[in-house]
């Protein structure tokens, strides 16, 4: 670890919740005075959505804005995303907190769209995360058709 004393401590602090999250849900009591922390409440029927398989959509999402984002724990044990970076970003800009909670706002509202549409559609899921601007979560979760082929194989062995 290099850097002020500052960002040495917040790099020990990310790193052991890093680790923590091995373990489960990390808690992290209080945010309001931290600058580096912005702190989203995720709706439950979208969490698994906004997260993605292992943390995939999370970490996607962390590489195009330059953040670290992880579901923890309030004091009260209450679940919300925290997203951390020392450039808070710009409303429109890209990079920083802000674009970070700006993309995982279209997430929440794409699935909430969903969840409003699926009266008589049965494979609206697929098709949403198709239409999505990086273009890659929607293939992200799936399996190449020689991982499937030779997972089947195995079994009738």
């Amino acid at each position: 670890m290099a850097g002020t004393k500052k960002e040495r401590k917040r790099c020990k602090e990310f790193i052991e919740w890093l680790l923590h999250q091995r373990r489960g849900t990390p808690t992290v009591s209080d945010v309001a005075d931290r600058d580096d922390c912005t702190e989203m409440h995720i709706p439950d029927n979208c969490k698994g959505w906004v997260t993605g398989n292992r943390g995939s959509e999370l970490r996607r999402v962390e590489e195009e804005t330059g953040t670290y984002m992880f579901m923890a724990l309030d004091r009260r044990g209450e679940e919300r995303l925290l997203i951390f970076s020392a450039d808070e970003g710009t409303k429109m800009g890209t990079g920083g907190r802000m674009h970070a909670e700006r993309l995982i706002n279209e997430m929440v509202q794409d699935k909430l769209r969903e969840d409003g549409n699926r009266g008589g559609r049965s494979d609206s899921r697929s098709r949403s995360r198709r239409r999505s601007p990086s273009g890659r979560r929607g293939n992200s979760r799936r399996r190449s058709p020689s991982r499937r082929r030779g997972r089947s194989d195995s079994r009738r062995r």
